[in-house]
């Protein structure tokens, strides 16, 4: 295995970024994987529920998983559309396409069946991996629909250990209401992935192992559409692999082998697929998984797997903190959060948490894109400043421009960030236009990733995520100059007050200023949910930002719409506003609520 402490000295005294790349020794992810189960070959890398599965052991079951799909006529670089949860099989299905040289196509397992529609349409292929607890009678019809020629399936329940368990039984449940039932299985088209196994020690089929090639893409997983429309990122060999490099120089002396990393997303999200799983795995340090997980359920996951790291998301954290369960975190060494931002309360309620429970490890943000194929930044190292998303990852870069001229700024300027990683994804699929617009050359040569996204990097080379710029629009002031609303702006304003849980902020056409913004609000329990708290917030909001910015309107909210990688789905908000909205203006009230600050 490659010394990656000296590989990350080498790479600290390079001084252009794309140099990095003439440094990497690239690997196929199976032939990564491969190289640590032979040298863990007895040692543990999945733990499920009680089962626990060696390297050795994982490695045996990927290489007759792709003696299965070749039986079933898969080669390489043919497209296999893959739906899966974080089990054991899901894991080993990844490794095995890879070895065959497939490219895998990332779909969300909680898709309707007019969204699977939507990305078969987009990525044909005549091959399906998914769990059957998705397989409903309508994804099934879409399935035949588009003409996909065999479908191949994986229970929750697949290598979960007998006897009996209450996650057995929900796992039961959750099948026998949703999953696909015993008698649509024909064992030709549609097939569980042990009857793909079986076919494939029937026909004899030994798979040799794709040799690594450049540029080889691999798999194709969709950006979270929160802002705009999904895009397909393309990963190739290079790029899945570099990432393993990258995070094994950063992770000196955090990473140990034998250590216990709690994965409880799935595979269709690079973040998940790659930092929480592939990279790990290749590290030595194994996987507790919990494909259901409910954050309610930490402290007994915690029990089960006393593990060391978990990669999560801040209303995880959140959940955590407010329940307030004793559980040992003794042994936590990181804890890290992306997706959505990590506020300061949230934060500090976490680290008081761990404190009281016997832990030293401090929370920290993430900074990554299905771009960038996961993780690009993170607070890694001592003493972190709070707010900041971290330093970029060793080998990864950062200038921060002027968006219009694209002049690099000087420290603490915020502009637009322009981001250079070896893990950069190849192309957008089918999306030549958005690819263009995304990558940006330098006079060096130096290909560079165009965030969209608004930052500063302050004195000590740590990153600040202000906002996005897709989501910056024109307005006009009250004297009708054009000018531009920054969503972020006025969000962070109104979540200053004590009465407010949650605040987003969008924006929607307006006949005298181009464009107005609009909160959702979620109030804190047992606040009062009325017109004059409204009128008050907004006037409030006036008083912090510029009156262009503040919200004309406020709605309150229950609860935020989700999407499937657990981010504010804004686009549900604008159709929400755009279906409910009455159209009435909000009356300037007479009464005045005392409005306190956190």
């Amino acid at each position: 295995m490659e010394n990656f402490a000296k590989l990350r000295e080498e790479v600290l005294r390079l001084k252009k970024p794309g140099d990095i790349e003439k440094l990497l020794k690239y690997k196929t992810p199976y032939e990564r994987f491969r190289e640590t189960a032979l040298s863990r070959y007895n040692r543990y890398a999945l733990h499920y529920f009680g089962n626990n599965i060696t390297y050795g052991e994982l490695l045996g079951l990927i290489d007759r998983m792709a003696n299965g799909f070749a039986a079933q006529g898969i080669g390489y670089d043919d497209v296999v559309t893959v739906s899966t949860l974080g089990t054991p099989s899901g894991i080993a299905a990844f490794y095995a396409l890879d070895k065959i040289g497939a490219l895998m196509h990332m779909v969300n397992s909680a898709s309707s069946a007019k969204e699977v529609a939507r990305e078969l349409k987009h990525c044909p292929s005549k091959y399906v991996v998914m769990n059957d607890v998705f397989c409903s009678d309508e994804v099934m019809d879409t399935l035949n629909h588009m003409h996909v020629e065999k479908i191949m399936t994986t229970s929750l329940l697949d290598y979960f250990p007998m006897g009996f368990n209450f996650d057995r039984i929900k796992f039961n449940i959750a099948e026998a209401a949703k999953g696909l039932k015993q008698k649509k299985y024909d064992n030709k088209r549609i097939l569980t992935l042990d009857q793909v196994i079986t076919h494939g020690k029937e026909k004899h089929i030994e798979v040799e192992a794709a040799s690594f090639k450049t540029g080889h893409e691999a798999n194709i997983a969709y950006t979270s559409g929160s802002t705009g429309d999904s895009k397909g990122c393309v990963g190739d060999w290079n790029a899945i692999d570099a990432m393993v490099q990258v995070m094994a120089m950063t992770e000196q002396g955090r990473f140990q082998a034998g250590d216990i990393m709690f994965t409880t997303f799935p595979t269709w999200i690079n973040y998940a697929l790659l930092n929480m799983i592939h990279e790990p795995l290749c590290l030595g340090v194994s996987i507790a998984l919990d494909p259901l997980f409910n954050p309610k359920d930490l402290a007994k996951r915690n029990n089960l797997y006393h593990f060391n790291h978990w990669l999560t998301i801040p209303p995880y954290i959140k959940v955590m903190a407010e329940a307030n369960k004793k559980t040992d975190c003794s042994k936590w060494k990181i804890v890290l959060t992306g997706g959505a931002e990590l506020d300061n309360e949230t934060k500090y309620a976490g680290d008081a948490y761990i404190a009281r429970n016997n832990g030293t490890a401090k929370i920290q943000q993430g900074y990554g894109a299905n771009e960038l194929l996961g993780a690009f930044a993170y607070g890694y190292y001592p003493n972190a400043t709070v707010g900041s998303v971290g330093k970029p990852c060793i080998g990864n870069k950062i200038k921060i421009v002027d968006p219009e001229t694209l002049k690099e700024l000087p420290t603490n300027e915020v502009g637009l960030a322009l981001v250079y990683s070896p893990s950069l994804m190849k192309r957008y699929y089918n999306n030549e236009e958005a690819t263009k617009k995304s990558f940006i050359k330098d006079e060096d040569g130096t290909v560079w990733y165009n965030t969209e996204d608004l930052m500063r990097v302050n004195e000590k080379g740590e990153v600040f995520l202000v906002d996005r710029i897709r989501r910056m629009v024109l307005t006009l002031d009250e004297n009708g100059n054009p000018t531009k609303i920054i969503p972020s702006r006025p969000k962070k304003a109104i979540e200053q007050l004590n009465m407010v849980d949650h605040c987003e902020i969008i924006t929607v056409k307006d006949d005298k200023t181009v464009n107005k913004s609009i909160a959702f609000i979620k109030t804190t329990k047992g606040t009062a949910q009325d017109e004059t708290l409204k009128q008050n917030i907004i006037e409030f909001c006036e008083q912090q930002v510029p009156k262009y910015m503040a919200p004309r309107e406020v709605i309150y909210l229950d609860e935020f719409p989700l999407n499937a990688t657990k981010k504010v789905d804004l686009k549900a908000l604008e159709k929400m506003y755009e279906e409910q909205h009455t159209g009435k203006e909000t009356t300037k009230s007479k009464n005045k609520t005392f409005l306190k600050r956190k």
